[in-house]
């Protein structure tokens, strides 16, 4: 086996792309990222031109099937994966089920580098066991037949003392709180979670939850009200008034009309 990984990074932002490529060059130099792909399609090419041992996977492009039907179009026997996701319940309870590597977003480099060092010893063992590869194979459709069957049912946030299982559609409206993010829940309660609000818009459902400002995020079914009046704002049912940006402005009309 070579002395170092041939990476492939699989994520439809540029941002998180490159900052995972600066990440790997930083902490783990036993990884070179051989190239990056936005999407399945081009993720397919470069598997096909640059047979990469190891792909950083990411499964939300954006609806959530798009980096779990490439895995489920894999055939390359050696080729291992790594997902990275920003759930932190049900897919993770599948990649533990069935003993594949994930690293969760925001990516914290010690786990990276433990991700790593664990595709270094599964690497040697694809190669150095007959039918290990197949095995491996059949983990990871395992694995996304899993995440689709119970894909968007639940989500996870920690609090104080524990975390809340919770379905997203009881999320009334989301709001920015520095590098956190404030869940406002359709029963009153609210949450504060470490994950951004980038986080939140690309898990959760677009054609229901629509960016209206970039510290807001509102769930169009809890739309009580649009008003113009000293600007443009959303009216909760909770009552909260939420400022549209100028320039989102269409695009919330557009969502709230579709």
């Amino acid at each position: 086996m070579a002395s170092f990984l041939r990476a492939l990074i699989v994520d439809d932002e540029e941002l998180a792309r490159e900052n995972l490529r600066m990440m790997l060059a930083d902490s783990c130099p036993e990884v070179a990222v051989a190239g990056t792909a936005d999407g399945p399609a081009a993720a397919r090419e470069h598997i096909r031109e640059l047979r990469p041992d190891l792909v950083f996977l990411d499964i939300r492009m954006p609806s959530g099937h798009e980096g779990l039907d490439l895995l489920e179009s894999l055939d390359e026997p050696d080729l291992l994966v790594v997902f990275v996701t920003a759930f932190k319940d049900y897919a993770v309870q599948a990649f533990h089920a069935n003993a594949v590597d994930y690293i969760l977003k925001p990516i914290d480099p010690d786990e990276l580098k433990a991700a790593v060092g664990k595709a270094v010893k599964r690497l040697q063992q694809l190669r150095g066991l007959p039918g290990e590869g197949q095995r491996y194979h059949d983990e990871l459709k395992r694995t996304a037949r899993l995440i689709k069957e119970q894909g968007g049912q639940r989500l996870a946030v920690d609090h104080a003392r524990g975390f809340k299982l919770f379905d997203p559609h009881t999320i009334a409206h989301l709001e920015a709180d520095g590098n956190c993010t404030l869940l406002h829940f359709t029963d009153g309660s609210r949450y504060l979670d470490t994950r951004t609000l980038k986080v939140y818009e690309d898990m959760l459902d677009p054609i229901q939850f629509v960016r209206v400002h970039r510290s807001h995020l509102i769930n169009v079914h809890q739309l009580r009200e649009y008003l113009r009046e000293d600007g443009h704002w959303a009216v909760m049912r909770d009552g909260a008034r939420v400022p549209i940006a100028r320039e989102r402005v269409q695009a919330f009309l557009e969502a709230v009309r579709g």
